[in-house]
């Protein structure tokens, strides 16, 4: 049975094959209706057919430092910037278009209506003086003539919008509802016609220019830290002592270790307190990222790497590294960004104390000393005495 089974299936592969042999009653046909469809650059998806919130453009201000006491000068920054909005109208099929094809983009007010009426938003479509495009528009058929050339299989309509600092509130309700309301040489797609983009988001960033001068050192030892200041029930013992601080230890002084360093204690925990619990120790690794902003990388110390001997504490959920970190040498403060802490996001300000390492041990799993982290494995630099 098994035998007549295997030449059945050898002869209907041997008739495919000779059959594919010869030439394809298919080949040079399409597989696929043409149909035209409409789509904008940042969607994910065909089915997909509005998109709202998007990242548009970023003024970018600067703290700059101007001495060497590292006063500094805020400069805003108030040059025009520009976004643009870009769609593609389309044919769809496996064959480029075989002559040009016109297609006509209009503003779909209906659908612009339908989103403010859903959303309970104020959106509009912005005056024309407000953009350029590059595709002009015909005020008498109150549309856009986008065209597919021959041998092309789409064309694009870009709205491109100066981006001015003091019309940031205006462009959140920024809207282009497009439809596609005729074709010459193809028909229409049934359901993939018409897309609308709403609110521009236009934000403010600032960054650091050092101007030169060197990006000050950490100071190493004891911060007061603002996170663990307010959360007193889980850092204090049986002692009564409300742990509060945070040690920043350096990694150590070969070149390769430059600008590294280990921060003691993570989220809300102090390292006095939880500091090697049993899902993980409280420590992240915190590294220079860059030498104009002079921003950290914090970064939590994940399973399987070889360089520690431990995890950082991740119960419930993996802690993400943050990289917008800073530290101020005018006020010896370090901002830090922990994300994802038990699935919570926690800033928080530490401010540097004094150089002590004093670690005052009361129960487990509190460390008991620097030697203790030693002994478990920890090979990077420690205020151990003789090291």
């Amino acid at each position: 049975m098994q035998n007549k089974l295997t030449k059945h299936l050898f002869l209907i592969l041997f008739i495919g094959m000779a059959f594919g042999c010869g030439e394809l009653d298919y080949e040079n046909k399409e597989f696929f209706k043409q149909e035209v469809y409409i789509i904008n650059s940042e969607s994910t998806s065909a089915a997909s057919r509005d998109i709202y919130g998007v990242d548009a453009y970023v003024f970018v201000d600067t703290l700059r430092v101007v001495n060497d006491s590292y006063d500094t000068e805020y400069i805003i920054n108030n040059e025009p910037g520009e976004t643009k909005v870009k769609f593609k109208i389309g044919i769809g099929g496996s064959l480029v278009a075989s002559q040009n094809i016109e297609v006509k983009v209009i503003f779909d007010e209906e659908a612009l209506i339908d989103l403010n009426l859903s959303k309970n938003l104020e959106c509009y479509i912005p005056d024309a003086s407000k953009y350029s495009t590059n595709v002009p528009f015909d005020p008498t058929n109150k549309a856009f003539s986008v065209v597919i050339p021959k041998g092309l299989a789409s064309a694009s309509l870009i709205f491109t919008i100066p981006v001015l600092r003091e019309d940031i509130a205006e462009y959140k309700n920024y809207a282009f509802p497009l439809k596609v309301a005729s074709a010459e040489g193809a028909p229409l797609s049934r359901t993939f016609t018409s897309f609308l983009v709403a609110s521009l988001v236009v934000g403010t960033d600032k960054t650091v220019d050092w101007s030169g001068f060197p990006i000050p050192k950490l100071p190493l030892g004891k911060y007061h830290s603002a996170r663990l200041q307010g959360n007193g029930a889980e850092n204090t013992p049986g002692d009564g002592i409300h742990r509060s601080y945070k040690f920043v230890t350096k990694l150590g002084d070969t070149p390769d270790l430059a600008d590294q360093y280990i921060v003691w204690g993570t989220g809300v925990w102090s390292f006095e307190v939880y500091g090697l619990h049993s899902i993980g120790w409280m420590y992240n690794k915190l590294t220079l990222n860059n030498q104009v902003s002079g921003t950290y990388t914090l970064e939590p110390i994940l399973d399987g790497n070889p360089n520690f001997p431990f995890r950082t504490f991740n119960y419930s959920t993996t802690q993400i590294a943050t990289d917008n970190n800073k530290y101020d040498p005018k006020t010896q403060t370090l901002t830090l960004y922990y994300k994802n802490v038990i699935g919570q996001d926690y800033p928080d300000i530490l401010t540097f104390i004094e150089e002590d390492f004093t670690i005052r041990y009361y129960s487990d799993p509190a460390p008991h000393s620097w030697d203790e982290v030693r002994t478990k494995g920890f090979k990077y630099w420690l205020p151990i005495d003789g090291k």
